[in-house]
């Protein structure tokens, strides 16, 4: 009986976190489909572009984007229905992309306000990550298990 009283918030809580990652994705899409706007989504990823450039990687800033634009779709619709599989991809997503865009540590450069927003943006990003592994550490991995009671006929 206590397995039906978790599933609600189980599920809701699955979908709160996966809810950033799907947002995300599709408006990735929405902006790519517009000329004007397909600008602000490559300047987004302009760190992940110069750090693959760094390794000697010529990648197509769109079509990077909409690499990235699926795994986060992707991570997020399979987290919702209780895949670890969406909570590797949400990782593989999360944890290069915080480690490459929120450098709070090299922003000596900068004012001590942009400084400290950088390390805000690293520790919600960190926090995510903490969340998806909670929740491939806590799940059993049978997406929207359903119990069904035996018939008596």
């Amino acid at each position: 009986m206590a397995a039906i009283s978790n599933t609600f918030p189980l599920v809701l809580a699955r979908f709160m976190l996966a809810c950033p990652f799907l947002i995300a994705s599709v408006t990735t899409f929405a902006l790519l489909r517009d000329k004007a706007t397909t600008g602000y989504v490559i300047e987004e990823n302009k760190a992940l572009i110069r750090a693959l450039g760094d390794f000697g990687k010529q990648v197509p800033q769109d079509k990077l984007a909409i690499f990235l634009a699926v795994l986060q779709g992707m991570g997020g619709f399979l987290m919702v229905f209780n895949h670890k599989f969406g909570g590797l991809l949400l990782t593989l997503y999360l944890l290069p992309m915080t480690l490459l865009t929120q450098q709070f540590w090299k922003e000596e450069h900068i004012s001590l306000g942009l400084q400290q927003e950088a390390l805000v943006s690293f520790l919600k990003n960190f926090g995510l990550l903490g969340g998806i592994l909670m929740f491939m550490a806590t799940t059993d991995g049978v997406p929207l298990k359903v119990k069904r009671k035996a018939h008596l006929d």
